[in-house]
């Protein structure tokens, strides 16, 4: 079954899909999912927005726990809470955590006035720097979601992440990544776009080329609508690139199995 790994229900404050909603979704495609709510503390623009009552969450969603309707986090990474991140995953019983890039340097990916001042190469070097920054404090994740999320927001002509404009800093964070042995995340959300699945294409082929394996696959869904878009994208990128789709259960990772098709670790 393919799991869509990546979704945000009413503990998002930006959610407009409940967790009924995602379930009715998912059973229509034939789909497993992953809840993954929205928890990135003291944020820049809004410290109280995205975070929630974990244990209210469990309490609430646990009723709807199966095998193919997991409960998990994604965790917006900042140096200054990586302490209390980390322990999120010690003190709850999620089923999958989600490293995520929506700040770089108390500064919000989203806002335009993050790149005042800044050519594109600049903006990125700065995110892959802060990325890496966050990665030598945060363990406790499994795998690293959109690592093109600025790109959904930046305001320059050529929005794509280029590998040739900062290779040593993309080798860097993947070589990091691997080393610590996470999964990094093919986000559907932008994969309309060629120009997108070209550039992410060769970031996820270098990955594999310096020793990655496994990815995960996540609509970033914050609408029914959109549980399970662009899903066959995203693995044709995985088949592309030589990677294994996984998803995590009770944070163990587990192979994804396709009619057809068997990826063996």
């Amino acid at each position: 079954m393919i799991f869509d790994t990546h979704m945000h229900c009413q503990y998002s404050i930006d959610s407009k899909m409940s967790a009924e909603e995602a379930k009715a979704a998912a059973l229509q495609q034939n789909l497993g999912i992953i809840i993954t709510e929205h928890w990135d503390e003291d944020y820049p623009t809004n410290p109280e927005a995205f975070v929630f009552d974990i244990e209210d969450y469990f309490k609430q969603f646990g009723p709807y726990r199966s095998k193919k309707l997991l409960l998990g986090i994604e965790v917006g990474m900042q140096e200054e809470t990586a302490a209390n991140d980390n322990l999120l995953g010690r003190k709850y019983p999620f089923d999958f955590i989600l490293g995520s890039m929506h700040c770089v340097n108390r500064r919000d990916l989203y806002e335009e006035k993050t790149y005042a001042g800044k050519t594109k190469q600049e903006a990125v070097e700065e995110f892959l720097l802060a990325t890496l920054a966050n990665l030598k404090l945060h363990d406790n994740f499994d795998s690293f979601a959109h690592i093109d999320y600025m790109c959904r927001y930046m305001p320059y002509d050529d929005k794509e992440l280029v590998y040739a404009e900062a290779p040593e800093l993309f080798d860097e964070v993947f070589k990091m990544l691997i080393t610590m042995d996470k999964a990094i995340e093919i986000n559907t959300r932008r994969l309309d776009s060629s120009d997108a699945v070209n550039s992410l294409l060769v970031l996820y082929k270098r990955f594999r080329e310096l020793g990655g394996r496994y990815v995960t696959l996540g609509s970033d869904a914050h609408y029914k609508e959109h549980v399970g878009r662009r899903l066959d994208i995203a693995r044709e990128i995985a088949e592309a690139a030589g990677l294994v789709p996984v998803y995590f259960e009770q944070r163990k990772m587990q192979r994804m199995i396709f009619l057809n098709e068997m990826y063996t670790f």
